[in-house]
């Protein structure tokens, strides 16, 4: 039987991360190749991790990746003022006010990844010339002094699942990649013939740099199509529990419409054959995604997300607090990139198309004599 998306989301969403310090969920993507003998895993020199399901199925067609990124909104150590006392830069977006708010947990890359992290209190900023962000001076109540290596997450609660809502403190993006390693885990259960990868990306969240050095370097495929998975506000206009989203552009760009029409075409088979099956279809437009770099490298790439609640931790209250999406979004998001990974683009696509010819053609049709008899 397929793990179940919940269970590895469990392990992964619970991780420590932020840009430049994806350590440890580059650690359990390994942990989590070496279980699985067909999955392929290898690397660049920056620390993108590709992953290669190949079920052998040589005319698939072009090669499917999914992209995701293992970074979250954090706090990186500068400088140590005093024993307990550090000053810790802000990378990634976040609420400010919100922020300034709330304590913090403080990890270090040379302990396990199953460290409970020492508590910290932000109690001065220093301003910046230039920066978005000032520095924050934070005293740990467990007199932790920091240092290169250590790194800070905002103090919520890892992960806990309430009824179908997964909360948790970094969703955005472990539990994209948790969809993704989640498809290859089907894959490999069910030894299917299909061919299907991830490439799981750094410090996204501070630019998309570590796509944009995968895709300098050569580590991205030119005979592949691209699906980036992301977790995106649901600010702009999703609704959680409707389904997971066929995205079909950003706040910079519109992605491929051939493999949005594919993506709707699949999701439609689904949805015919299952009526529980729901899916939803929106630009998303309140940020950026790594389908834009790819798309302006001149990469065939479309989009999914998942509806997220209180994005990068900003809350109806005063404090940050946890992310949160639908469990069955998630569930749903697997099955239709399980679909694509079986089926193809190709022929999803050449279905989108037929339909749209025959309903144009139909429209004239229909209305032909009434254009040539006016």
């Amino acid at each position: 039987m397929p793990t179940q998306f919940i269970d590895i989301a469990r392990s992964l969403c619970r991780v420590p991360t932020a840009p430049f310090h994806e350590h440890f969920a580059l650690d359990h993507v390994r942990s989590f190749c070496a279980k699985r003998p067909k999955v392929k895993l290898s690397s660049d020199p920056h620390g993108n991790l590709f992953l290669l399901y190949d079920g052998g199925n040589q005319k698939q067609g072009d090669l499917l990746v999914m992209t995701a990124h293992l970074d979250h909104p954090g706090l990186i150590w500068q400088e140590t003022l005093a024993p307990g006392r550090s000053l810790f830069q802000i990378l990634g977006g976040v609420d400010l006010s919100q922020a300034l708010k709330s304590d913090v947990k403080i990890y270090d890359l040379h302990r396990p990844a199953t460290q409970r992290g020492w508590r910290g209190k932000i109690i001065d900023t220093t301003p910046v010339k230039g920066a978005r962000y000032p520095l924050l001076e934070i005293e740990s109540t467990s007199n932790c002094s920091g240092g290169p290596g250590t790194f800070a997450m905002w103090d919520v609660p890892p992960l806990t699942l309430r009824g179908n809502r997964l909360s948790g403190r970094a969703l955005d993006d472990l539990a994209g990649a948790s969809v993704g390693l989640s498809v290859l885990d089907q894959l490999h259960q069910q030894r299917s013939s299909a061919r299907a990868s991830l490439l799981l990306t750094r410090a996204e969240e501070v630019g998309f740099v570590g796509m944009l050095a995968a895709i300098e370097n050569k580590f991205t495929r030119r005979r592949a199509f691209y699906i980036n998975i992301e977790c995106s506000s649901v600010k702009a206009g999703a609704t959680q529990g409707a389904g997971p989203i066929v995205r079909v552009g950003d706040r910079i760009s519109i992605f491929d419409p051939q493999i949005s029409g594919g993506l709707t075409a699949l999701a439609d088979d689904l949805r015919e054959a299952d009526a529980n099956f729901n899916y939803q279809r929106k630009l998303m437009d309140s940020g950026a995604c790594e389908a834009t770099a790819l798309m302006q490298a001149g990469y065939r790439s479309g989009a999914v997300a998942l509806p997220l609640g209180n994005y990068h931790n900003a809350s109806p209250g005063k404090k940050l607090a946890a992310e949160n999406i639908d469990l069955r979004d998630a569930q749903r998001l697997v099955q239709l990139l399980t679909h694509l990974a079986q089926q193809g683009i190709g022929p999803a696509t050449e279905q989108s198309g037929s339909k749209l010819d025959a309903m144009l053609t139909s429209r004239l049709q229909k209305y032909r004599t009434k254009l040539d008899h006016p």
